[in-house]
């Protein structure tokens, strides 16, 4: 079992988080597989996100392995990414449908464009933050 911090809704995955995980090194495949399970994200998209081949993550899915760290982060940053979009919009449908959508907040880039890096999954998050306290897009 992980020992990594349990990242609850309303919280915002902190620095400290990512790299205490990825120094203790409990951030393996099935951080990743439990991600796609209950996201339903594509293998193809989610490979495009994490710069990996699909063979590559068909092999992180099929058996326990220790991530590098730089998909390890990903992971977990997109993992509590989608947890506070599925809160926000009621439901992974909801907010796979505000990821697909043109962003006025974004200059009018589609959110899921972005979540192929630590700094995109970052902008994107902050425009949830800021939909939570009341700006539009």
């Amino acid at each position: 079992m992980n020992t990594y911090k349990q990242i609850e809704p309303t919280e915002r995955l902190q620095e400290a988080d990512v790299a205490y995980a990825l120094m203790g090194r409990t951030v393996d495949s099935g951080v990743l597989m439990a991600f796609k399970d209950v996201t339903g994200v594509s293998g193809e998209l989610l490979a495009g996100w994490l710069h990996v081949t699909p063979k590559t993550l068909r092999s992180y899915l099929s058996r326990k392995v220790l991530l590098s760290d730089t998909v390890g982060e990903q992971v977990l940053l997109l993992q509590a990414l989608f947890k506070r979009g599925c809160r926000m919009f009621g439901s992974h449908k909801a907010f796979e449908t505000w990821l697909s959508r043109e962003n006025g907040l974004l200059d009018g880039l589609k959110p899921v464009a972005l979540l192929g890096s630590v700094s995109g999954i970052r902008l994107v998050e902050s425009r949830l933050i800021g939909l939570e306290y009341g700006d539009n897009a």
